[in-house]
């Protein structure tokens, strides 16, 4: 085995997660278009469309040319473009895949059009609408004018409508996830009713989160989900009650390095191997060997754990494995993903689109 830290991938239940995410969404007739933020691996996309994904979605404009460039025809940029060089960039691309990207401003959309009018190519757009998480999207009551305002720049092709609910994230229940999930669904529609009203032919309505998505028949009617968390899991999944620890393929493997005093002790694995992110709730990740060990701090390369020394016994070069809080950033702070089979090596995956 490498040494510690180490990002370790079990390949069986890998293949579960996809496979079951997958299947969920294509028995209500909605297609896979998983976000590949998640492993930034040409590998793990192409898996992914073996197992019934339609294409994939990508966060930046560097996701997407690696994943072209891997072999990936079928490509959704959810990310506005805006700035003339990578608007250009964005329409070279175009040129060799299937891409499309989403808009919600008019100076971005008139610099995506003027690049596609230059490059002599038709770029296929979403309006992305604001559900509410205010990262991105126009408002609800600004769609027809927006809309009609896209529909009269040059080469662009309006197809579909976007949205990201990432609001759903503070819900623990059941019941919340599945009403969150459905009012989604129901923006989206509701959207492309309006649009069609005006004349303006909406193909395509994207929308899912894993959380969402494992809840598929709260999605009926839409076109597509882009749910990407789910191929490894992490803390998210867990307090949002889809996946147990026993569902995550995906951990981090750290040594003991030190045990100052009873019932604190300091493992190998800090912010460059876990990050800081906290999305989940207090602590850095769970020990899957006792979740009464708790990660309670990270320096750059040190983790700092604290337990009850009278129940557990601890000592220097004991290996855990740490889920992570957020497993999506993972990736991009590795070369190597070590894919394991039956516990044993199996090969290395590259997380190839990491900066």
């Amino acid at each position: 085995m490498p040494i510690t830290p180490y990002v370790a991938l079990d390949l069986q239940q890998l293949e579960k997660n996809v496979r079951g995410m997958t299947g969920k969404l294509t028995q209500q007739g909605i297609e896979h278009w998983p976000h590949i933020k998640t492993h930034k691996s040409v590998e793990l996309a192409k898996f992914e469309i073996q197992c019934g994904a339609k294409g994939i979605t990508c966060a930046t404009l560097h996701e997407a040319t690696i994943m072209a460039k891997g072999g990936i025809e079928n490509i959704l940029l959810a990310y506005p473009m805006v700035g003339e060089e990578k608007c250009q960039q964005f329409v070279e691309l175009a040129k060799y895949v299937n891409l499309r990207t989403i808009v919600d401003s008019v100076k971005g959309a008139k610099q995506l059009s003027s690049a596609a009018t230059q490059g002599n190519e038709i770029v296929e757009v979403y309006i992305a609408v604001d559900y509410g998480a205010h990262r991105e999207g126009i408002q609800l009551e600004d769609l027809e004018p927006f809309a009609l305002e896209i529909q009269k720049l040059s080469n662009l092709k309006i197809i579909g409508v976007f949205t990201y609910a990432g609001t759903i994230y503070q819900y623990r229940t059941e019941p919340e996830i599945r009403k969150a999930a459905k009012a989604e669904a129901e923006l989206l529609l509701l959207c492309q009713k309006r649009l069609e009203a005006i004349g303006i032919d909406i193909q395509r309505t994207s929308g899912g989160s894993t959380l969402s998505s494992f809840y598929a028949d709260e999605l009926k009617g839409i076109t597509e989900s882009r749910a990407g968390n789910f191929i490894f899991g992490d803390m998210n999944a867990i307090y949002g009650g889809i996946y147990t620890p026993k569902d995550c393929a995906l951990t981090i493997r750290t040594t003991i390095v030190s045990i100052p005093v009873p019932g604190y002790a300091t493992v190998d694995a800090g912010t460059k191997t876990l990050t800081s992110d906290q999305s989940a709730e207090a602590g850095f990740g769970y020990i899957v060997e006792d979740p009464n060990i708790k990660l309670v701090k990270l320096n750059e390369e040190h983790g700092y754990l604290r337990y009850d020394p009278d129940t557990v016994k601890l000592n220097i070069g004991d290996i855990l494995n740490i889920i992570p809080n957020h497993s999506c950033v993972i990736p991009n702070l590795t070369n190597k993903i070590y894919a394991l089979n039956n516990n044993e090596i199996d090969h290395i995956i590259t997380p190839d689109a990491r900066y």
